[in-house]
């Protein structure tokens, strides 16, 4: 019963005709140049205190394997084109001329691209690079590890965010 007293008040409220209000006008006024100050909503920042106190050492190594693989093929790259541009400019012969004129008995020959040629170049640094994936990506497990150990005896690391206003 309460529920059509309720209605019926609802559906009164909604027939009633709206009120409307003149305005008195008022003559206008002089313009005014206010400073606006920043609303105490655009000073006031959302922040967040976190503690880092454990971290996945999986996860950590997962991420240090693609990091250094990405690296390795960086360095691989950025190898290959060095090689390249020194033998474009004539560095390798020039280092070539000058090691035969010191070795010069006549009776041998000397090639620099034996030593430093593309192909062996090319496999040291592979070799090289092979080596510091895997020791990065222990050496990254080891750390985790220590901080998850320090992060229980000394409680972690706190971290404020802030949230930004755009």
């Amino acid at each position: 019963m309460e529920e059509t007293g309720q209605h019926q008040a609802l559906e009164e409220e909604t027939l009633k005709p709206p009120v409307t209000k003149t305005a008195v006008q008022t003559p206008a006024a002089e313009p005014s140049v206010v400073a606006q100050q920043p609303n105490d909503e655009t000073k006031k920042r959302r922040k967040i205190r976190r503690k880092l106190s454990y971290i996945e050492p999986w996860s950590v190594t997962k991420m240090a394997f693609v990091i250094s693989v990405a690296l390795m093929i960086v360095l691989v790259v950025a190898v290959v084109v060095f090689w390249f541009v020194l033998q474009i400019t004539g560095v390798w012969q020039a280092l070539n001329d000058s090691i035969v004129n010191v070795l010069s008995d006549g009776s041998t020959s000397f090639d620099l691209n034996n030593y430093v040629g593309l192909a062996r170049i090319t496999g040291l640094t592979l070799i090289v690079s092979a080596f510091n994936v895997v020791f990065s990506t222990a050496l990254a497990t080891i750390g985790a590890h220590l901080y998850n150990l320090a992060a229980g005896l000394m409680g972690g690391v706190e971290v404020t965010f802030e949230e930004r206003n755009r």
